[in-house]
């Protein structure tokens, strides 16, 4: 389920809401060191990447899809054998203002939690009408095949509505 079409730097993303169905025989690798990335490039189909303390910007993240693209070179690997993909945390809200709202106050409760990287900065809070196209340039920036959506609130609901929206 998703939009886009398949990997590399000038087609659109594919975006997920969820965990993705691939198929049975589909490798997924989800690397958290340089070391992890190399044996994923050897081994996987997909590739799935996240923010962390480690990588705490989509130019962090940009930087971790670089290694990713070397690895894959280094071990003779076709880029476009392999979807890599963007694990995202999204939050809907029903107009613009209360995004800014919603958005304030992820970054307060990162200033409380005293946290060496703000998660507020990796999220996309954002409305309906610009989910697909906030998405679209956050996988853009970040040099990825596609994003895969997790709802930080409303459940299967919001799963639900969130597939209706990039569908």
């Amino acid at each position: 389920m998703g939009t886009g079409t398949g990997s590399g730097p000038d087609r659109a993303p594919v975006v997920h809401v969820g965990a993705p169905s691939y198929g049975v025989r589909t490798v997924e690798a989800r690397p958290g060191s340089e070391s992890a990335i190399a044996v994923a490039a050897r081994t996987a189909d997909v590739i799935r990447l996240g923010f962390s303390v480690a990588v705490p910007s989509v130019g962090a993240l940009a930087r971790v899809a670089a290694l990713v693209e070397d690895a894959l070179a280094d071990a003779g690997r076709d880029r476009t054998e392999v979807r890599v993909l963007l694990d995202l945390e999204v939050v809907l809200a029903g107009d613009e203002r209360t995004a800014r709202r919603k958005r304030s106050h992820l970054e307060y409760l990162d200033a409380l939690a005293g946290l060496s990287w703000a998660p507020a900065d990796t999220r996309v809070v954002t409305t309906a009408d610009r989910l697909v196209s906030e998405v679209g340039e956050v996988a853009r920036r970040a040099g990825v095949d596609g994003v895969v959506l997790h709802p930080l609130a409303g459940g299967t609901e919001m799963e639900a509505e969130l597939r209706a929206l990039v569908a």
